[in-house]
């Protein structure tokens, strides 16, 4: 590990143990599955449009009253059935998509061209204003870029004072970035 406490631009090379990746997917699931107050708007007022749904139904003469409790239960059960499935969907995806070997070593370079990171596998380098946020997590840092993300485990920095540097460096230039691409 390198000590990037007091270094622009900061690189660093490292390998995710198990634990930091489960970090990681539990962290991003949870950013795709909160959805802002949207997963609540829906999970509140569907139920109530659905019943609302059927009543008319019932008002306009398509059902009759001894099939109503029986459509209602049906209908609440599917929307269930379909949060709960969406949800279990969501953390499989997460799992699958965010899931690295372990044994893969990762390098990383911060610098005022923007941000590269590769493996064996794969290299992406992007530019700083392609990033929408930093995120201090106290175990991790999450780099936020069009709903992806980036995990830095904060066992890599000297310590807190290091970490929470690096994120104000950072933070200061996705700031940067972003008032530069508004002129």
């Amino acid at each position: 590990m390198n000590d990037i406490s007091n270094q622009w631009p900061f690189h660093f090379t490292l390998t995710y143990s198990e634990d930091e990746q489960r970090i990681f997917r539990k962290a991003m699931a949870a950013r795709h599955a909160r959805g802002g107050q949207m997963v609540w708007a829906l999970a509140i007022g569907l139920p109530l449009a659905v019943g609302l749904a059927v009543l008319g139904a019932f008002a306009l003469g398509f059902i009759a009253v001894i099939a109503l409790p029986s459509i209602l239960f049906t209908a609440y059960v599917a929307f269930t059935a379909g949060m709960t499935s969406h949800y279990f969907f969501i953390r499989r995806h997460f799992r699958k998509f965010y899931r690295e070997d372990a044994r893969t070593t990762w390098n990383y370079l911060f610098d005022d061209n923007g941000i590269a990171y590769k493996s064996e596998t794969m290299e992406v380098r992007l530019a700083r204003r392609a990033l929408d946020s930093v995120e201090d997590r106290g175990r991790l840092v999450l780099l936020l870029f069009k709903g992806r993300g980036i995990g830095i485990p904060s066992r890599i920095f000297a310590d807190d004072a290091a970490r929470i540097a690096f994120v104000t460096a950072v933070a200061a230039r996705i700031r940067a970035a972003a008032g530069r691409a508004q002129t």
